[in-house]
């Protein structure tokens, strides 16, 4: 059975693993939500390449709802 992208980050989290780049770095330098299920990654710059396409959707819907305010 697959693990879950869930399960995947709070086993990273546990581990103190970047879930993007793999690298294994100190707790205390974690980014990211906070929150374990959506996992702690070792810079800005994995957090936001492991976010990168929920980001650019999320703009994408930001986008279309002001351009429908403006119509």
């Amino acid at each position: 059975m697959a693990e879950t992208e869930e399960a995947y980050l709070a086993r990273c989290w546990e581990r103190d693993i970047c879930p993007y780049c793999s690298r294994i770095f100190p707790a205390t330098q974690r980014v990211g939500s906070g929150r374990k299920k959506q996992g702690g990654f070792c810079s800005l710059a994995c957090y936001g390449s492991y976010h990168a396409m929920d980001l650019a959707a999320r703009q994408a819907r930001v986008c279309t709802a002001l351009g429908e305010q403006n119509d």
